[in-house]
């Protein structure tokens, strides 16, 4: 598959991620809204020069075919091109993503990840948040939430239960 023909996708933590900029200070929010038009401009075309200006100066050297965009005020966006796809993984300021990459780079060759819906020219179909959206599943949350009973809840808030 050429460059030209790749699908964006993008994984469950990359949205929860872009949600939470989308309600932080100024900054945050206006690096959320710059990465919404990176990746509606990509979607519209993958070799969307605009799009590509926004590419950091070196690059990203540790990982294979990664894309790391400089969104200003010091935050980043990183994809990865995966079989086709060219899948954004990470959002955050700059030592946010050092570190999402140096604890992840073990294990990108599989992507659990989903097309970027098509919509808002502008803002980016996947930032308006909405309630449809599913929640992202945190298996070691379920682990826990799986050995609870009501006895051990009643030990935990026994001061707001009356026996």
């Amino acid at each position: 598959m050429t460059e030209a023909n790749l699908e964006i996708h993008q994984t469950r933590r990359f949205v929860k991620a872009l949600q939470v900029m989308q309600r932080a200070d100024k900054s945050g929010r206006d690096a959320a809204g710059r990465a919404g038009k990176i990746i509606a401009s990509l979607q519209r075309d993958p070799l969307h020069d605009e799009a590509e200006c926004k590419r950091t100066k070196y690059g990203e050297l540790r990982l294979q075919h990664c894309r790391k965009y400089d969104l200003a005020c010091g935050y980043r966006l990183i994809g990865l091109k995966r079989q086709g796809r060219l899948i954004f993984v990470y959002i955050g300021s700059h030592d946010d993503c050092q570190r999402w990459i140096e604890n992840n780079r073990e294990n990108l060759e599989e992507i659990d990840s989903n097309p970027v819906p098509r919509g808002e020219e502008d803002a980016g179909p996947f930032l308006s948040g909405s309630p449809a959206a599913e929640p992202e599943r945190d298996e070691y949350e379920e682990q826990l939430m799986a050995g609870l009973d009501e006895q051990i809840l009643r030990e935990i808030f026994s001061g707001l239960c009356s026996k």
